[in-house]
C-alpha cells in the first residue's frame, strides 16, 4: 500500500500504520478534485466563479510549495466566504504539511462543522487525529468518528476500513478491528501492515494459536518489515504472546533488519518464555549498540541475578556505577548483590554511599539496617529501621526488622511492641511469633512461650530454629521426650543448625547421653556466626535487588 497523502481529496492509499501515515505529511497535495468539491457546497451559486478562481490560485501556491502565500490567500478568501468549509479544509492541509497537527485538526473540524457532507475534510480530520502523538483517547475517538463518517459516504473505501481497524486496535477493541479487516478485499488484508494487525487482533482476543499461524503467514511476505512488527508489539506484551514476538523478531534478525527496539522486545519475550540465557544475549547486543545507556546494564544485572549468577550481575552493576557514580540506585543495587554474596563490608559501604546521596530513601534505610543487623549490631541498625518505618508505617516487614534489632540489643520490651504489630501481617506472623516465644522463654513465661512457638511452627513448619527453641522450652518444663521430638525434627530440617545442635547438647547433658562428647565437638565446628545470622534474619528480613 502506498502512503496516505494529506490533501483536500485523498486518493486511496490503504497504509494504516502510524509510521506510514506520518510519511504523508511531507508530501505535496493533489487539489484538483477538492476544488470541485469545495464549489459544490457554496451557499450562493452566483459566487461560484469567484471562489473557484480563488481556490485555483491557492492550489497553485500549495503545489509550488509557497505555503506562506497560500495561507495569506486563504485568510483573504475566508474574509469573503467565512462559512465555506472547503477553505478551512485547504488551510488545514497547509498546516498539516507544516507538521502543525493541532492547527490542522482544528481547521478540519471547522470544515466538517460548516460542510458536513465534505468527505475529503472528514478524511483529513481522521488522518490528523490518527497522527496525534501518543494516541491519546480523545484523538483516537476523533479518528474513529471521522473514519465512520467517511464510510457512510464511501462504504467501500479500503483506506477508511483499514484505518478504522487500526484505531480500534489501539482502543483494545480487537473484535471490532478484526471485523473491519474482514470487510476488506483479500488483496488488501494480505499486505504486511494489515496482516500484522490481524495477528495482533487475534492475540488480543486470546486466540493465540490463530495469532501464531497469522504471524507465520506474515513472515512469508517478502516485504515484511520492522515497522510491521513494531506496530503490534504493544498488544503482544503478555507472556502468552511471547512466542509470537520471538518468532517475528528472530525472523527480522535473520534478515539483518532488526532494530535495537525490537531486540529489547525480544529480550522481554525471552524472559517471559523462561529463556534467561537468550534474554541475556539479546540484552548484550542492545548494550553494545547503546553503550551509554545504563538501563541496559540494569536489565542485564537483573537477568544475571535470575540465573543465580551473582558475580555476573555485580559486574554489570559495577559497569553502570562507572558510568553514573552519583546515582544512588547503582550503589543500592551493588550493596544488595554483595549482601547476597555474603560480603557484608562491601554491602555496607555501598549502601552507606547510596544513603549519602539520598538520605531519606526508605528502601536504602531498610537495606542498610538489615545489613548492619545481620552482623549482630542491632543497636546501630535501629535508627535506619526507624527511618524506614517513619516513611512506611503500614509495612509489617519494617516493624519485624526493628523488633529483631531490639531483640539483638536485649531490649525485649521494645521488641515485643514491634512484634505485636508484625504478627498482624501473614508475611511476618511466623517470625513475630517466634521472637515473642523467645522473649517469653527468657522471661520464664514457659506456657506463653510454648504457645507462641507452636503457632510459629504451624505457620512455618520448615523453620528448624522454631523446633529448637520449642525444645528449650520443653526441657525447662521437664518434658524431655517432647524436647527430643522437637529436636529430631529440627535436625532433620537442618542438620547444621547451630541453635538446634546447641539445644541437643543441652538435651544430652540432661539425659547423660554418651553422645554428648561427639555432639559437643560437632557444635564447635559449626559456624556460629553464620547460624546466628540465619536465626536473627529468619528469612523474613529479605532485601532482594529484583
Amino acid at each position: 500500500m502506498g502512503a496516505m497523502r494529506l490533501s483536500p481529496h485523498f486518493p486511496l492509499s490503504g497504509a494504516t500504520s502510524t509510521a506510514a501515515i506520518g510519511t504523508s505529511l511531507a508530501r505535496a497535495c493533489d487539489l484538483r478534485i477538492a476544488v470541485v468539491l469545495s464549489l459544490s457546497i457554496l451557499p450562493a451559486l452566483s459566487q461560484g466563479p469567484t471562489i473557484e478562481k480563488t481556490l485555483i490560485a491557492i492550489q497553485g501556491s500549495i503545489q509550488a510549495g509557497r505555503q506562506a502565500e497560500a495561507l495569506q490567500q486563504i485568510e483573504t478568501a475566508l474574509a469573503r466566504f467565512p462559512k465555506a468549509g472547503g477553505i478551512y479544509n485547504l488551510r488545514g492541509v497547509v498546516h498539516a504539511q507544516r507538521d502543525e497537527l493541532a492547527l490542522a485538526r482544528a481547521d478540519f473540524q471547522q470544515a466538517v462543522k460548516l460542510s458536513p457532507t465534505l468527505t475529503p475534510a472528514w478524511q483529513n480530520l481522521a488522518r490528523a487525529c490518527q497522527l496525534t502523538p501518543g494516541q491519546d483517547a480523545d484523538a483516537v475517538a476523533c479518528a474513529v468518528s471521522a473514519w465512520q463518517h467517511v464510510l457512510l459516504a464511501k462504504p467501500n473505501d479500503a483506506e477508511a476500513r483499514a484505518s478504522l481497524a487500526t484505531v480500534f486496535e489501539w482502543q483494545g477493541k480487537f473484535a471490532d478491528s478484526l471485523g473491519e479487516l474482514e470487510r476488506l478485499p483479500a488483496n488488501e488484508t494480505a499486505r504486511p501492515a494489515l496482516a500484522a494487525l490481524r495477528c495482533a487482533d487475534l492475540a488480543g482476543l486470546g486466540r493465540t494459536q490463530e495469532a501464531m499461524a497469522s504471524a507465520r503467514r506474515l513472515l512469508q511476505t517478502s516485504d515484511f518489515s520492522e515497522a510491521d512488527a513494531g506496530s503490534i508489539f504493544p498488544v503482544l506484551g503478555s507472556a502468552k504472546n511471547a512466542p509470537i514476538v520471538i518468532l517475528l523478531v528472530e525472523a527480522l534478525d535473520s534478515r539483518g533488519t532488526v532494530s535495537v527496539t525490537s531486540l529489547k522486545h525480544l529480550a522481554v519475550a525471552y524472559e517471559q518464555a523462561n529463556r534467561p540465557a537468550d534474554a541475556r544475549r539479546a540484552l548484550e547486543r542492545v548494550a553494545l549498540q547503546e553503550p551509554g545507556n545504563v538501563e541496559h546494564l540494569y536489565a542485564l544485572a537483573r537477568v544475571a541475578y535470575s540465573q543465580k549468577d551473582l558475580e555476573g550481575s555485580l559486574g554489570y552493576i559495577a559497569h553502570a556505577r562507572d558510568l553514573t557514580p552519583n546515582d544512588a540506585r547503582v550503589h543500592f543495587l551493588f550493596g544488595l548483590v554483595t549482601m547476597q554474596m555474603e560480603l557484608p563490608v562491601e554491602a555496607r559501604k555501598s549502601l552507606e554511599k547510596a544513603l549519602s546521596l539520598d538520605p531519606q530513601n526508605p528502601d536504602f534505610n531498610y537495606a542498610l539496617g538489615s545489613v548492619i543487623l545481620s552482623s549482630g549490631d542491632g543497636g546501630t541498625a535501629v535508627k535506619y529501621l526507624k527511618t524506614f518505618i517513619a516513611s512506611r508505617p503500614a509495612e509489617a516487614r519494617g516493624h519485624f526488622a526493628l523488633g529483631v534489632a531490639y531483640f539483638s540489643s536485649n531490649d525485649y520490651d521494645e521488641c515485643r511492641k514491634e512484634m505485636q504489630i508484625a504478627r498482624k501481617d501473614p508475611q511476618s506472623e511466623a517470625g513475630a511469633e517466634f521472637f515473642l516465644g523467645r522473649i517469653a522463654r527468657i522471661e520464664e513465661n514457659l506456657d506463653e512461650a510454648a504457645t507462641h512457638l507452636e503457632r510459629s511452627i504451624q505457620l512455618s513448619p520448615a523453620f528448624a530454629e522454631g523446633y529448637a527453641e520449642l525444645a528449650r522450652v520443653r526441657l525447662r518444663q521437664d518434658r524431655v521426650e517432647d524436647a527430643r521430638a522437637a529436636l529430631d525434627r529440627a535436625i532433620a530440617l537442618d542438620p547444621d543448625s547451630y541453635q538446634a545442635n546447641a539445644a541437643l547438647v543441652l538435651l544430652y547433658q540432661r539425659t547423660h547421653d554418651p553422645r554428648l562428647v561427639e555432639q559437643g565437638a560437632k557444635l564447635r565446628k559449626l559456624d556460629a556466626a553464620r547460624s546466628k545470622r540465619q536465626e536473627l534474619m529468619l528469612r523474613t528480613i529479605e532485601v532482594k535487588p529484583y
